[in-house]
């Protein structure tokens, strides 16, 4: 029997692609998206997972985009966080929580966050939320949080903004595109396992997240030993 990963994070790709071929819009396509979010997030959950983290949008997502498509991937998330996604957390008596550069960049959506992290409950379950994030962001803050790489690697991971969290242990890229994007979680996620499934985000369900679950450890880590 595979073990089960404690962390498992998510960049749900290919909103845009599904949406193109289906004969719609790019705001279809993140509408869809964010909807198929709590399904794999509670399946995550059900098989054992303790932190379900995602990755909603980039600072170049926000800034490079038409205005009208970031209007939707910001105003869809908000109306997530502030119905589905709290009945979610509510539900698995899972703790909420947000990081990145939103305040900056998409401060329209803190009633979102706000509805979300009033139905956090006690834990250990985590949802994740990584909102105007950026990787690269991430590791200059602990930078500058400490004056430079701290006393120990430790300290520095303790000083992202993720630092919270337990190491990444599987890490799932939808739309079949085998690349890491924006330095996604670089710390955190220096040691996963990395999965590519070729499916679009909004046919990422809880099936093909049992597959990747099962799939995990099936490659014996040695981590330098």
């Amino acid at each position: 029997m595979s073990p089960v990963p404690r962390h498992v994070a998510i960049v749900p790709d290919g909103n845009r692609r599904w949406a193109r071929a289906r004969g719609l819009s790019p705001s279809d396509g993140h509408r869809a998206g964010i909807a198929a979010v709590g399904p794999v997030a509670a399946a995550a959950w059900a098989a054992g997972v303790e932190v379900f983290t995602f990755w909603w949008g980039s600072p170049a997502n926000l800034r490079h985009r038409e205005p009208a498509e970031v209007a939707v991937i910001t105003g869809c998330l908000s109306e997530w966080l502030a119905g589905d996604g709290a009945a979610l957390v509510a539900k698995g008596g899972a703790a909420f929580e947000v990081h990145g550069r939103w305040r900056e960049l998409c401060p329209a959506i803190e009633p979102g966050l706000a509805a979300a992290e009033a139905a956090s409950g006690p834990g250990p379950r985590r949802l994740v939320l990584l909102m105007a994030y950026d990787g690269r962001d991430e590791l200059r803050a602990a930078a500058d949080v400490l004056g430079g790489g701290g006393e120990s690697a430790q300290a520095f991971g303790r000083a992202t903004w993720t630092g919270g969290l337990p190491p990444v242990d599987l890490l799932i890229r939808t739309g079949g595109e085998p690349h890491n994007s924006a330095g996604f979680m670089a710390w955190s996620a220096a040691d996963a396992q990395l999965a590519f499934p070729p499916v679009m985000w909004p046919d990422f369900g809880p099936s093909l997240l049992g597959e990747m679950l099962a799939g995990y450890g099936a490659t014996e880590r040695r981590f330098g030993r």
